[in-house]
């Protein structure tokens, strides 16, 4: 009985948050025994209007498709999905505090199709955490360490960027591909050191990633008389990935102003199983930035370099040629904001990012005969001012020009204008 009538007394109380309360950064529950259980997340939505180029002959596009319309509109989320995660807190317990949060990230949109059969719901947040004066140890599936602060830290993170396909049923890209490459959300068992001084320091095992490559060979298929597209995964995975983050963080002029800086990196072997020539790929890269405020300023300089990264998805689609070479690439971001003396109501954005990829020997030689040119460089410049009516309720708006080139000179360019609004809790 007892039971029973806590049961109804938490739905009460629940129940009461939901009526009298409006929207709070967190809707929190609490007990008299320590636990707690709170939600937070987000629903957005915009509209888009898209004119592109078309895509040039003989390129080897598989990510990097601007548009596929001359000009197209669209009614869906920006680059960040609607959001619903739950947070649950137990009491602390013998100098430890722990917690975990599930995070859901729906998409509102169809992939250009009447029904709703394409809507995507990404789990992407599973993992727990221990936290003592020793620092802190996360398990579960969250986004990844090495280059997660360049995403973190970008403009569009609450705005729409780039796309992919314009079908596409899933979030804008952002500035993914465009600055720096997609994390990913990974499991992973993660440690992080307590705060000393500014500084800390994240260690990570993750879960491998195959290693995926595709490019166009100077064989001919003998039925179609077509150049073969040649796909290497590197399936074998025997060790973890590795990554690692240091940042250190401040302020300055007497709280005016701040700061944060770091650095990140990532390593990973993978192996082939299908007989080909090359036993194995490595994949490593680092990255870093600066983000810098002051009053209503901020500045942020970002970058990474590596090789076997893909050039858009971590690990994925071009990070090897065809004869599974790792593919060196390198990112940068630039970025300046302003947000107004209105109570931080609103704030003007500028951005340039761009990702670049450089030709291994056999796309060279392949391209000599085929014509057909890899990933050169893509790069976007945006403009953006957002305004927080409350700060529940958030409206922005955005203007992207974007290029993509390719090592055979073929290239393809875009411009985009969004508008969108944000409600979040």
């Amino acid at each position: 009985m007892k039971s029973i009538k806590q049961l109804f007394y938490s739905l009460a109380i629940f129940a009461t948050l939901f009526v009298v309360c409006p929207a709070q950064a967190a809707l929190v529950i609490g007990g008299s025994d320590g636990w707690s259980f709170s939600t937070d997340g987000n629903v957005n939505m915009f509209l888009r209007y898209a004119t592109a180029d078309e895509r040039p002959d003989k390129v080897h596009s598989e990510f990097h498709t601007l548009s596929d319309d001359q000009e197209s509109f669209r009614l869906r989320s920006g680059f960040l999905p609607g959001v619903l995660a739950f947070n649950v807190k137990a009491p602390t317990m013998g100098g430890l505090d722990m917690g975990s949060r599930v995070g859901f990230y729906p998409n509102p949109q169809n992939a250009n199709k009447k029904n709703s059969f394409s809507g995507q719901i990404d789990l992407r947040e599973v993992f727990f955490t221990v936290d003592g004066n020793f620092g802190q140890f996360m398990v579960g599936k969250s986004l990844s360490l090495f280059m997660g602060q360049n995403a973190l830290t970008g403009w569009t993170l609450m705005g729409y960027g780039i796309e992919g396909s314009v079908a596409g049923g899933g979030a804008t890209l952002g500035n993914i591909g465009y600055g720096y490459i997609y994390p990913q959300f990974n499991a992973q068992v993660r440690y992080t050191t307590p705060d000393m001084n500014g500084f800390k320091l994240a260690l990570a095992l993750h879960d491998p990633s195959v290693i995926n490559g595709s490019g166009v060979s100077t064989g001919v298929d003998g039925v179609t008389g077509e150049y073969i597209v040649v796909k290497p995964s590197a399936t074998e995975t025997k060790m973890p990935r590795i990554e690692g983050e240091l940042t250190y963080a401040g302020n300055y002029a007497d709280g005016a102003g701040s700061f944060k800086s770091w650095i990140s990196g990532l390593y990973q072997e993978a192996e082939f199983n299908d007989g080909s020539d090359i036993d194995d790929v490595t994949a490593w890269g680092v990255a870093g930035g600066v983000q810098v405020g002051y009053k209503g300023y901020e500045v942020v300089v970002s970058g990474f370099d590596g090789e076997g990264l893909g050039s858009t998805l971590m690990l994925d689609f071009d990070s090897l040629d065809y004869t599974g070479e790792e593919r060196e690439g390198y990112g940068y971001l630039l970025q300046g904001t302003y947000t107004f003396a209105n109570g931080g109501k609103t704030k003007l954005a500028i951005c340039y990012g761009a990702n670049r990829m450089e030709e291994t020997s056999a796309e060279k030689a392949a391209r000599a005969i085929t014509e057909f040119g890899e990933l050169k460089q893509q790069d976007v410049i945006t403009l953006g001012v957002s305004h927080d009516i409350n700060p529940h309720l958030k409206l922005v708006a955005e203007y992207n020009h974007a290029n993509v080139e390719w090592f055979n000179g073929g290239d393809q360019s875009v411009d985009i204008i969004a508008v969108g609004t944000f409600f979040l809790w």
